[in-house]
């Protein structure tokens, strides 16, 4: 190991942003090897992202290895480089080569003030969570995000996964580390990007666009802006789940559209989760349904779902290996589909890690599954990829070519409608090619006395980062539950699915008619749900202070403030806490409490929760004299109306469906027209300039409303 002195300064142009870095190279053999510095290149470059200053740092051990670490820098940007060669002594000789774990370390000592830290980081194979302390040696093992601050800018450290090599960062005795590995054996060459680090004022843009960096080099996904959501997840769902777990069936399923059919409670997919799946030993058995839970097999069951149940979409669960164990080996299944399976050194068979023989086996499966009705999959259990294959596969190829696989058959038979799930690891993360939603948490488990707190940590932070390239799923939940209708507001500012798993006989459609419109249609958000940037670096389970998350519907802010912790805490509310609004002053609407405050843009409110209080804010830009809320029964009021036209003081919206139409007029209201007709309209109460019209008799299913102020 050797250490660089001026040299190992990396800069922004003429910022420096991270110094002291030294390295280690760790061989199968020969274990860590002393390193010697042999000099840097600096070179003037120009490419499609602008100009940048090429750094290249050279070290050598014994005429035995070769490392060069390459810097890329832009003005507001790093990439970063390894070239890593073992050079061998004796062609047919048995050789010295880089280990699969952790082959390769960059130790960064120093970088810079921090001020304020906020990580996320691998707690179990499958899920992430949020690490917030400010000393980055106490960054846990697996980090995957990494935002820091000082006094003028953030910076976001992102590792990259390649095509044969990932990096992950954890805390080291002096700085933080980026380690490097393959997860296979045998190699003497590692060329392969290790990290994107961008600059700036703002977090949230700083995120976009260092994750569209991070994409451009990888290649392996899309962001968000270039996804389209599945339209089957717009509306409501059931999962079998936490309602049968393993002993799901057809009749339990039945009993349960047959609920949903009396409480007249449109939901319109249902997913039969683990449990149905012919199964020996853990390992899958067939790929039709167990006979005795399904005697009269998938289409019977889809056929009446959709026929008497006005249910649109069934789904399934499988995992990413088939079932947990994989594919049992003396089964009927692993015979006929031999050519399409993987057989692993811990005699595990699963769908063959390779594009094309990998999608042979899904679209035999998904085909099949098609024409029993089904139309769409959630697939589980994603990041097993690695301990399936650690050893023989490296982990850039398995996931890459894995992924391709599943994808292309979801995409021929489901539409590419797919909610990926347990698959929070990088190498999942990062080399989906076009599904668009993932599960952002850990379960949800309704015996945990005290999971909500969890459970609403995982989902608004992990979605700091996973929310530039995937719709979170936030999970499922009981309607019929202690926490409940915190839950239901947890899902309705997440902007991506919402769906129960109660028990028969046990949903609470009260719970749900707040989050969705008569036919079952989810008020969605227009994005992933995130914490607020004065919450970003707080932990608001240990800390007496509140989580604050925020989204935006149809121009409108929306703030959801959240207890977690085990006091009173305190905290404030301002039109701040909504990112890219732009006005100078805003209406705060409390919803629960229906009292409105104006503020100017870096103005707030202070405000007070007890334990497991929690709050809804509207901030509504004050730039008309007429502002449009929408139907305030629904929690995501403002997607219940479009804007047709405006002027000086009049607004023309159509209304989604019918209901008592509220909006804002501070200076009054002269005539209210519905469908071209006046009505009368009433104040929600005496204190707010918040005016109600009634909607609900019509019933021609189209509701023009016109205010004139």
């Amino acid at each position: 190991m050797s250490k660089l002195q001026e040299e190992n300064t990396f800069i922004f142009h003429r910022s420096k942003v991270m110094s002291d870095v030294s390295f280690e190279v760790q061989l199968d053999q020969l274990g860590k090897v002393p390193l010697t510095f042999t000099g840097v290149d600096v070179e003037e470059k120009l490419d499609s992202s602008g100009s940048y200053m090429k750094y290249t740092y050279s070290y050598r051990y014994e005429g035995k290895v070769d490392l060069s670490f390459i810097i890329h820098s832009y003005e507001s940007f790093l990439h970063a480089y390894l070239d890593v060669s073992v050079h061998s002594e004796r062609l047919f000789g048995k050789n010295d080569c880089l280990s699969g774990e952790n082959g390769v370390i960059v130790k960064i000592k120093d970088i810079g003030e921090v001020n304020g830290l906020f990580a996320a980081y691998r707690h179990k194979d499958w899920w992430t969570r949020p690490h917030f302390n400010n000393d980055v040696t106490t960054l846990p093992p697996r980090t995957q995000s990494l935002l820091w601050n000082n006094q003028q800018d953030y910076y976001y450290l992102l590792p990259v996964v390649g095509s044969v090599f990932k990096t992950d960062i954890a805390g080291g005795e002096q700085g933080l580390q980026l380690l490097v590995s393959s997860f296979d054996g045998g190699r003497t060459k590692c060329e392969t990007p290790v990290f994107v680090l961008g600059k700036g004022e703002n977090p949230f843009k700083l995120a976009k666009l260092t994750t569209k960096r991070l994409i451009e080099i990888n290649g392996g996904t899309r962001p968000i802006e270039e996804k389209q959501y599945p339209e089957r997840l717009d509306y409501l769902g059931w999962c079998s789940w936490d309602a049968f777990y393993q002993q799901v069936n057809e009749k339990g399923i039945l009993d349960k559209a047959e609920e949903f059919r009396k409480k007249q409670l449109p939901v319109k997919w249902m997913m039969i989760d683990d449990g149905w799946s012919q199964m020996k030993e853990e390992r899958l058995d067939g790929f039709e349904p167990d006979k005795e839970k399904f005697p009269n097999g998938f289409k019977s069951l889809t056929n009446k779902l959709k026929n008497d149940y006005s249910v649109d979409s069934v789904g399934v669960w499988h995992t990413l290996a088939g079932y947990w164990g994989g594919i049992h080996l003396d089964s009927s299944l692993a015979n006929d589909k031999a050519p399409y399976l993987f057989k692993t050194n811990s005699n595990k068979l699963i769908p063959y890690p390779e594009k094309g023989k990998g999608f042979a086996f899904w679209d035999a499966w998904h085909s099949y599954l098609q024409q029993q009705g089904i139309d769409f999959v959630k697939v589980d259990g994603q990041s097993a990829i690695n301990n399936f294959l650690m050893g023989q596969m490296s982990i850039g190829e398995a996931s890459i070519e894995t992924h391709k696989a599943l994808e292309a058959s979801v995409g021929v038979h489901f539409n590419h409608c797919v909610i990926n799930c347990m698959g929070m690891a990088s190498e999942n993360i990062w080399n989906r090619p076009i599904s668009s939603v993932a599960r952002s948490s850990d379960d949800f488990v309704p015996e945990d006395e005290n999971g909500f707190a969890e459970h609403a940590l995982q989902n608004v932070y992990n979605s700091f980062y996973q929310g530039e390239v995937y719709w979170g799923d936030w999970d499922m939940f009981w309607t019929v539950h202690k926490d409940a209708n915190r839950h239901a507001l947890l899902r309705a500012l997440s902007g991506g699915p919402i769906y129960t798993s109660d028990r028969v006989d046990e949903t609470d459609a009260s719970v749900l008619w707040p989050l969705i419109l008569n036919d079952g249609r989810i008020l969605r958000c227009d994005q992933p749900g995130r914490p607020t940037i004065d919450t970003l670096m707080i932990n608001p389970v240990e800390e007496l202070k509140p989580l604050k998350f925020w989204n935006t519907s149809n121009g409108i802010g929306l703030l959801g403030v959240y207890n977690l912790s085990q006091s009173v805490v305190k905290g404030t509310v301002s039109p701040a806490n909504i990112e890219g609004l732009g006005a100078k002053e805003y209406f705060v609407y409390d919803y629960f409490n229906q009292k409105i405050t104006v503020l100017d843009d870096d103005e707030t409110i202070e405000f007070t929760q007890e334990r497991n209080d929690y709050s809804f804010y509207f901030i509504i830009p004050k730039d008309h004299v007429i502002k449009p809320l929408g139907l305030l029964e629904k929690y995501i009021a403002p997607a219940t109306f479009a804007t047709q036209y405006s002027t000086e003081d009049k607004v023309v919206v159509s209304l989604e469906e019918a209901g008592e139409f509220s909006f804002l007029a501070e200076s009054g209201v002269n005539q209210v027209k519905v469908n071209g007709e006046e009505v009368s309209v009433k104040r929600l109460n005496k204190e707010e300039p918040i005016y109600v019209v009634d909607c609900s008799s019509v019933t021609n299913g189209k509701i023009t409303i016109e205010i004139q102020g």
